[in-house]
């Protein structure tokens, strides 16, 4: 996904898993992550920094509406967010490919890139250490 406007752009949100958990991933199922560092990549066409602060309250509230595959995440009672960054300008699909070049784990195939067009296998990542 391109960036169409100047607020638009990609963000990173950097996860911790401190108990195995099962999550809710919508159409995807029901899955079981385990303890770990995760990593989630995606977009905002528009109000890059909104989108990244609803996230944040999410996961600093534990509660909200679902609308994306990482809301289960983020309201997960074991999922703490350590880092969340907004890239303006970048596309998610970039971002995801060089975490799999880097050798990034694919949890849940699918998960935040049901709608990518350029063949990720998802945008939601685990990391070794």
């Amino acid at each position: 996904m391109s960036s169409d406007a100047p607020n638009g752009g990609a963000y990173r949100l950097h996860l911790r898993i401190s108990r195995a958990a099962w999550i809710e991933a919508g159409r995807l199922g029901r899955w079981r992550l385990l303890p770990g560092n995760y990593l989630y990549v995606g977009s905002a066409r528009t109000n890059l920094a909104q989108r990244v602060a609803r996230h944040v309250r999410l996961a600093t509230e534990k509660e909200g509406r679902r609308h994306w595959h990482i809301d289960g995440v983020l309201l997960h009672r074991y999922a703490r967010l350590v880092r969340a960054e907004a890239l303006p300008g970048a596309t998610e699909c970039d971002l995801a490919h060089e975490l799999l070049q880097q050798g990034a784990g694919v949890p849940i195939p699918g998960f935040g890139a049901t709608d990518c067009r350029t063949g990720c296998p998802a945008h939601f990542f685990s990391l070794s250490g």
